[in-house]
């Protein structure tokens, strides 16, 4: 057990941690799990960049010719029908590059 983690008052006697470890071990929820966090991942970072330019979303949204609520789908977690032309449009508006990779898994 790990010393600095909190005691687990589950009566099982795993934590959410151990959960999802095990969990995990399943290769499809494994890679929903994975879906999920990349798209999480880069709602967020459009999220930041936006406000790092000190833009709201309606700003965004008019340097894009869309409306708002396209912007917040944009930046939801849940999002999943990017596009790349869409995120070049999106990059050139925040002023940032656009870099796609594909790492091999291998290598992990």
């Amino acid at each position: 057990m790990n010393p600095n983690r909190p005691v687990s008052h589950d009566p099982r006697g795993t934590d959410f941690r151990d959960d999802l470890a095990a969990r995990l071990n399943d290769p499809e929820l494994a890679a929903a799990f994975e879906a999920a966090r990349e798209r999480a991942h880069l709602g967020l970072k459009i999220a930041r960049l936006r406000t790092a330019r000190g833009m709201s979303q309606s700003q965004l949204a008019s340097r894009l010719n869309t409306s708002q609520s396209v912007i917040s789908r944009y930046e939801s977690a849940d999002y999943a029908n990017y596009n790349l032309e869409t995120l070049r449009r999106l990059a050139d508006a925040l002023g940032a590059d656009l870099t796609v990779d594909l790492a091999d898994r291998s290598r992990r």
